[in-house]
């Protein structure tokens, strides 16, 4: 028995469409557990080239260095900080990704958590590697 024309072609595609999904979610998954971790080495190794990040106070921090030196900074505090998240939807393009996480971020232990929304964005670059270039920072308190 045949299998219909076109089958071969939407198999085809639907592995793609898979694996690019599986990229996007193992990237995104990476570069979470590399903060969480507070690993200033790991953490470079997820950013894009020109990444770009907006605080919940409305401050822009562009570029590679800047978002890597605010993130050093973080990630050394004496306090045992929290960052626990919910990812409340993912998106994915050939060419780039979005998650939406609700975050819960205990700056110290018994003190009171702040709770935001955190928009991520990724996008693939010349070596078809999801890579962070955009976080936008929404309080909800």
């Amino acid at each position: 028995m045949s299998s219909p024309p076109g089958a071969a072609r939407r198999s085809e595609t639907m592995t793609a469409t898979a694996a690019a999904e599986t990229a996007f979610r193992d990237a995104l998954d990476e570069h979470l557990a590399a903060l969480q971790a507070r690993d200033a080495a790991r953490f470079a190794a997820t950013l894009g080239e020109d990444v770009a990040v907006v605080d919940g106070g409305g401050e822009i921090k562009r570029g590679t260095e800047a978002v890597l030196d605010s993130h050093a900074e973080w990630f050394a505090l004496p306090v045992r900080w929290r960052f626990d998240y919910e990812v409340v939807l993912t998106r994915e393009t050939a060419s780039s990704g979005l998650a939406l996480l609700r975050v819960t971020y205990t700056h110290e232990p018994g003190a009171e958590a702040v709770r935001f929304l955190l928009s991520l964005v990724f996008e693939r670059d010349e070596g078809e590697v999801f890579k962070f270039v955009y976080d936008q920072n929404t309080p909800l308190e």
